[in-house]
């Protein structure tokens, strides 16, 4: 007997919204997912590789602005006007009279993936599309300076579309195994800003994170696609944020038999990433184990406002309707997260290193020593196992109160389906039971 099909509550935004196989990644995929993994700036970028319009369309909606609607199509095209006026008054460039009389920003997209115009277009298509982007970046951030929102609420905003994303991921039959995200605690942001020495500690990208267990290592780069596809766009990834010591993306696609990935040496393609390594090397957290594996990265989540608040006309026509949000997401399958979580890669012992080192900056200033197991004092050893000893105190506590907490909902939605005479079933929601997300 079939089993009855899920209902599916979410609309994707993409026209192709399911689970694409390696095989299928065509070289808009295949860069798209290099630059999450790389943490590249699309400001690097000299083409784009935008098939079909569906595509141009769909990246506009990931974006947040709804190609269809009059007013949005307004802002894009006072962006457009403004990137010119920048490249001409201040870069002293000559755009062509086709670039700036444009009827849409369409236009524009097909012009950079050199399906519109001439070959000087797509140069100028591209250099304008990228200070479009940072003017709308920097408006973004200006407007949400002056609304009246508070960092939490804009939390909630982002955790609600995020399990919206999800759930719809989850509807299609992504793999995902575990799903789980968090909000930073106050101590915990203390303990990293206190325990980085490097210039951007100032910077906490992961106050909001969230963290995917896959079935298999070959489901992550598919996860990564439908993430830029349905929920963060690829362009405001957060440069110089991404750390991935697990997906080797090049040798799965060639072992995959991806077609496009073995012409990438085609001069004539104009790829924007290009044949390096994908998987670093080099240990990013220094508080975590030597052998710890991850796909971790940092996306600026786009939020209209304008649908949950009420802007000033101003406000909207001078600064447009959307803002942003930094949220960090970490990636792995199964098989590594049990891996990550053995021997020196154990969340606590990362936990106890952190607190001995805010403990030694503080003590010692510049000099702490390191914590990273090589050449550890006693003292230092003492402290990370007295540390190590009160964490797993502390995660028993919080496993206890979350037990408790799930038993005492579900005995209010048992007694509230007696007590109706219902015997439905609730849907399912997209969170998983919770994981290592708070490296």
């Amino acid at each position: 007997m079939a089993e009855p099909a899920i209902a599916r509550s979410v609309r994707p935004i993409h026209p192709v919204p399911d689970v694409v196989p390696l095989t299928r990644f065509d070289l808009h995929d295949i860069e798209s997912v290099r630059l999450l993994l790389r943490g590249s700036s699309i400001v690097d970028w000299v083409s784009l590789h935008f098939a079909v319009d569906e595509d141009i369309d769909a990246f506009l909606r990931v974006n947040g602005f709804e190609p269809s609607e009059p007013k949005d199509q307004m802002r894009l095209l006072v962006l457009k006007r403004r990137a010119a006026v920048y490249l001409e008054e201040h870069l002293k460039y000559r755009v062509p009279e086709a670039i700036r009389e444009a009827p849409d920003v369409q236009w524009l997209f097909r012009a950079a993936s050199n399906r519109e115009g001439r070959r000087a277009h797509r140069f100028y298509a591209c250099i304008t599309l990228k200070v479009m982007h940072i003017i709308h970046h920097s408006d973004a951030h200006e407007l949400l300076s002056m609304i009246q929102v508070s960092q939490a609420e804009l939390a909630v905003l982002q955790h609600a579309k995020i399990e919206r994303a999800v759930r719809g991921f989850l509807e299609r039959s992504f793999p995902i195994e575990e799903f789980s995200g968090n909000l930073k605690t106050p101590y915990s942001i203390f303990s990293k800003l206190l325990a980085k020495k490097d210039t951007q500690s100032a910077l906490i990208f992961d106050k909001l994170r969230f963290r995917f267990v896959m079935e298999r290592l070959e489901d992550i780069p598919p996860l990564l696609l439908a993430l830029s596809r349905e929920l963060l766009p690829f362009n405001y990834v957060v440069p110089g944020q991404s750390h991935n010591s697990l997906v080797d993306l090049y040798r799965m696609l060639v072992r995959a038999g991806n077609v496009n990935v073995l012409r990438e040496k085609d001069a004539v393609l104009n790829m924007n990433e290009q044949l390096t390594a994908d998987v670093t090397g080099d240990r990013r957290n220094e508080f975590s184990g030597p052998d710890y594996r991850v796909v971790n990265f940092v996306s600026d989540v786009p939020l209209r406002v304008d649908r949950v608040l009420s802007l000033s006309e101003n406000q909207t026509r001078e600064l447009g309707p959307i803002v942003f949000g930094s949220v960090e997401f970490q990636i792995v399958d199964i098989q590594t997260a049990q891996a990550n979580e053995v021997g020196e890669n154990r969340h606590v012992l990362y936990k106890a290193r952190q607190r001995v080192m805010v403990r030694q900056r503080l003590e010692r200033g510049r000099r702490a020593a390191s914590v990273d197991g090589k050449g550890l004092s006693k003292r230092t050893q003492n402290q990370i196992a007295a540390f190590e000893k009160h964490e797993k105190h502390e995660k028993h506590d919080k496993h206890d109160k979350h037990d408790k907490h799930d038993k005492h909902d579900k005995r209010e939605k048992h007694e509230a389906a007696e007590k109706h005479g219902s015997g439905s079933t609730h849907a399912a929601s997209p969170s998983r039971p919770p994981g290592r997300s708070d490296r």
